[in-house]
């Protein structure tokens, strides 16, 4: 159902609630007829299926069966050597993929583990695996949305789709219907999809799917439901195997015919021909290849790339052009100052990412932040008219909110200035919320007994609020718009 397209009544009357919420048994009854809220579960790891998958390879079917032979010839030393190759063929390719399968699964924090909604009229708190069709659920700042929700009301919210559409950019949400038909969920703008997360404002919402009938648990069941594909390493073993023992089939067949028609008997000849056999087959191939994808999968995992099977180490070697999402993917969906204008000098930004670790070049020469008076003053303004924040995770920066808010504080942080300090010197009294039709966002601080208003938003609005520049001067309209268009040019 496109419940984008139905009003916020007509979503009520489908669904048969009110805004005091569902009540406890009516819950109860909806968890049982739409079961819990959370993706389909991969079936567990079994330690056997892995290890059989290690004997899968015709090659391998090929030493087995020589193994067997050599047994029968009572060639002892040459079964023993054969089976060793098997067994740590076997015991190589277990540990890399038991190994990757318990880190793929370590990944798995998709669904959130709580969730704030309201029933019989309150608030509560549940576990997101409760949560059902009908629920009303509150979002803030920093939420994982838990399910499908139709936004019922909204203050100045935005979400961050980027695990659904790769827009860096977090998107603004309404609450309005939307009469389009077969709108994609980033046009679904009065919709928030499980697994996203709520950057800015608050919200109330109404669930409306959960589990595998939501966005994301349509993406799972489709992704689980490709086909297996063998990769090219595996494909021509595959035929190097069926090469070799027809090879070895006819060779130890002619062998066999020219032995008896010059005269041999048939066992001699029978016992020459098998062995023959034997001799031919590779057994040292299967091993070397191993190692060598297993060395292939350790260098991957060092560059924090989870490699699940062995073969796919080739695979991606093989590949020639790949077809890759930008955002997030190529990219660590994450945004960084390069470049500040003060109004008079334009200054360089070092460092990537939200680490603050870096300096500023003037010119191409580095220069203390601390002794530029306007500079600080803009970064200054950046830090505090701001509603997101940085903090630390094990050893990782991160941003909590808009990633471009995160990069104005990463910036600030680098010349030196501390948000908690500049707080205190400058003490918020109110904000104006950025909104796309107004293009900025404002605060108001208290400094001295003084009141001052930190703005930040498009350049063309910014210069029509002002009237002077930090020196006193009048502004340049055309010059500040030329350094920004620049700076746009530049990306």
């Amino acid at each position: 159902m496109n419940w984008y397209q139905l009003s916020v009544k007509e979503v009520f009357h489908k669904l048969g609630i009110s805004e005091s919420g569902l009540t406890d048994a009516e819950a109860r009854q909806r968890l049982e007829e739409y079961g819990p809220n959370k993706l389909a579960e991969e079936e567990k790891i079994s330690k056997l299926k892995i290890l059989f998958h290690q004997f899968t390879s015709p090659l391998i079917y090929i030493l087995l069966i020589a193994g067997v032979v050599t047994i029968l010839l009572r060639e002892y030393i040459d079964s023993g050597v054969i089976f060793a190759v098997v067994i740590l063929n076997a015991i190589i390719g277990y540990i890399q993929e038991y190994k990757a399968e318990e880190s793929v699964r370590a990944l798995k924090k998709m669904v959130v583990p709580k969730a704030r909604i309201i029933r019989d009229g309150k608030e509560k708190e549940i576990n997101s695996e409760e949560v059902v069709p009908g629920d009303i659920v509150l979002l803030a700042s920093g939420t994982k949305v838990p399910a499908d929700i139709r936004l019922l009301h909204a203050i100045e919210l935005k979400v961050d789709e980027a695990m659904l559409t790769g827009e860096s950019v977090p998107a603004e949400k309404i609450t309005l219907p939307i009469k389009e038909d077969r709108l994609t969920p980033g046009d679904q703008k009065n919709m928030v999809f499980m697994g996203t997360v709520v950057v800015n404002g608050r919200a109330k919402g109404i669930v409306v799917e959960t589990g595998g009938t939501t966005v994301l648990g349509n993406i799972a069941r489709e992704v689980k439901e490709v086909g297996i594909v063998r990769a090219p390493l595996q494909e021509k073993i595959h035929g190097f195997a069926k090469a070799i023992g027809f090879i070895v089939l006819v060779a130890s067949s002619l062998l066999f015919l020219v032995g008896l028609l010059i005269g041999e008997s048939v066992k001699d000849m029978f016992m020459i021909a098998v062995a023959a056999a034997v001799a031919t087959i590779p057994e040292g191939l299967p091993i070397v290849v191993t190692i060598a994808m297993a060395i292939g999968v350790a260098r991957m995992s060092r560059q924090n790339a989870i490699i699940r099977k062995l073969p796919a180490v080739e695979t991606l070697g093989s590949t020639t052009v790949i077809g890759s999402d930008k955002t997030g993917t190529l990219t660590k969906n994450e945004m960084t100052v390069k470049l500040i204008y003060d109004g008079e000098q334009t200054y360089e930004v070092e460092g990537s990412g939200y680490e603050p670790k870096g300096g500023f070049l003037h010119e191409g020469l580095h220069v203390k932040a601390g002794d530029k008076k306007y500079l600080l003053q803009v970064l200054s303004i950046g830090l505090l008219c701001n509603e997101s924040n940085l903090y630390e995770e094990d050893g990782n920066y991160k941003v909590d909110g808009d990633p471009t808010e995160g990069a104005l504080i990463v910036s600030a942080v680098k010349a030196g200035l501390n948000l908690e300090d500049e707080k205190e010197k400058y003490q918020q009294r109110a904000i104006i919320p950025f909104e796309s039709e107004r293009s900025y966002m404002a605060t108001l601080h208290r400094r001295r007994g003084k009141k001052m208003i930190f703005v930040k938003g498009a350049p063309e609005k910014i210069i029509d609020m002002c009237a002077k520049d930090m020196r006193g001067e009048d502004i340049n309209k055309k010059d500040i718009l030329h350094v920004a268009s620049n700076f746009a040019k530049e990306g």
